[in-house]
């Protein structure tokens, strides 16, 4: 799966590093060289990590994680800076950091820390996926609200979507859809996908599944 990357950096040179990087490692990269840039980009893309300078133009990484952390924005952030004095570290932590690089920097090193950040923060946080403003899925529970209300789902509805949403945005392959809803010793049915497919468009819409032709669907919502 794609990590959603934003880099907030002022130095040109190093964002063409960054991006040509992370964008070999499958990364889906967006570049901000100011504060503005980056809390437009934070509006519209839901981020799996931050990679945050602190020295900017208008204003500090610093001052920007703790206005996302107090927003409630969790997405887990990594300080990339030249300040080594200890003042700075602290400050970075409190500000909300879960991680904190000195440059120079090995980008190799750069890439585990991105990976074990998102890997602690996904199996941190709680069982239960955000749709959208009206629909929850608990995880867990194996239940799907709306508004509060709870949307019966047979199991296999319940793993499609499930899959979806891991995958959102992405296009789920029919190879995907069979390895998840069907065990090793069941015979996996195409057209028993359509019909799960058409049982989760009732409830969100023929818009929210776009059929991918002769590969499998994408979630859209």
């Amino acid at each position: 799966m794609a990590y959603k990357v934003l880099v907030l950096e002022d130095n040109e040179l190093l964002l063409e590093t960054y991006e040509d990087f992370l964008s070999l490692h499958g990364c889906n990269v967006s570049l901000a060289s100011n504060v503005e840039v980056a809390y437009e980009l934070c509006f519209k893309t839901k981020f799996d990590i931050y990679l945050l300078d602190v020295k900017l133009p208008t204003s500090s990484g610093f001052e920007f994680l703790k206005l996302l952390r107090d927003s409630n924005d969790t997405t887990p952030a990594i300080f990339i800076t030249s300040f080594s004095d200890k003042e700075s570290l602290k400050e970075g932590f409190l500000s909300g950091a879960d991680d904190y690089i000195k440059k120079p920097f090995d980008l190799e090193e750069l890439w585990f820390r991105i990976e074990a950040n998102i890997i602690r923060y996904r199996g941190n946080i709680d069982k239960t996926i955000t749709i959208n403003d009206d629909f929850m899925l608990n995880v867990d529970r194996k239940n799907l609200t709306c508004r509060g209300k709870d949307i019966v789902l047979n199991l296999k509805d319940f793993e499609l979507l499930h899959l979806f949403l891991i995958n959102r945005s992405q296009v789920v392959t029919k190879e995907m859809i069979e390895d998840r809803l069907w065990g090793v010793n069941e015979q996996p049915n195409s057209g028993s996908i359509r019909v799960y497919v058409n049982n989760l468009k009732k409830i969100f819409g023929k818009e929210a599944i776009s059929n991918i032709r002769s590969i499998g669907y994408r979630f859209e919502i």
